[in-house]
């Protein structure tokens, strides 16, 4: 994926992707998304990418499409990073302030609904990450609706020509092959570790 010489480079999604980046000097926060903005730098130092994060915590598609002409449409990214789905599927464990779980035909609707507009408003280029794992024992019930979900975005990234980013399928992987490593705090949150898998998982996918 190519992009042009000062390019801004936005990434949405929910609390993952946030990171607490309202509390960070760059706004950035300490997730992924920093990880990323200094691999990329230092990597391409002279092409001068601009990284914005705009993840909010608890966020489901109901929320970010609420917020998307804001947080994302004036943006006008020239490429735009999207990580959204866990909340969608966690609430069914319980609600959380008002939030209720989201069926899958009202998941891929807001998807739809959010590259749609993102398309509509000039908005090219995408990359689309797969929901990551809620628990680190894998719930059947919840992984099946997660699994779900990454296969839409899988095939919807294939539809639009957006590289797809495995990290549910990565971070599967680690969990399994590698349980003495602490990947999530929470069993869904990251770690340092999870993050940097995330970023790695991101960087060497999408190949600027």
């Amino acid at each position: 994926m190519k992009l042009k010489d000062k390019s801004t480079i936005l990434f949405q999604g929910d609390s993952i992707t946030d990171a607490g980046r309202n509390v960070s000097p760059d706004g950035l926060g300490n997730g992924y998304v920093s990880i990323l903005q200094g691999l990329i730098t230092a990597k391409y130092p002279e092409r001068k990418y601009k990284i914005i994060n705009r993840g909010n915590g608890g966020n489901r598609t109901t929320e970010l499409l609420a917020r998307w002409k804001t947080d994302c449409l004036d943006l006008k990214p020239d490429l735009l990073s999207l990580k959204i789905g866990v909340n969608d599927v966690w609430r069914l464990r319980g609600e959380a302030d008002g939030q209720k779980f989201i069926p899958f035909e009202e998941f891929t609707a807001n998807y739809r609904n959010l590259i749609e507009q993102a398309q509509d408003s000039g908005i090219c280029k995408f990359v689309l990450l797969s929901p990551s794992a809620i628990a680190d024992n894998q719930d059947k019930e919840l992984s099946r609706h997660l699994d779900e979900r990454a296969k839409f975005v899988k095939k919807l990234a294939e539809k639009i020509k957006a590289v797809y980013v495995p990290i549910r399928e990565t971070q599967k992987v680690a969990l399994t092959r590698y349980p003495h490593v602490k990947w999530t705090g929470d069993g869904c949150h990251p770690t340092l570790a999870g993050h940097a898998l995330f970023a790695q998982t991101w960087l060497q996918t999408v190949k600027l």
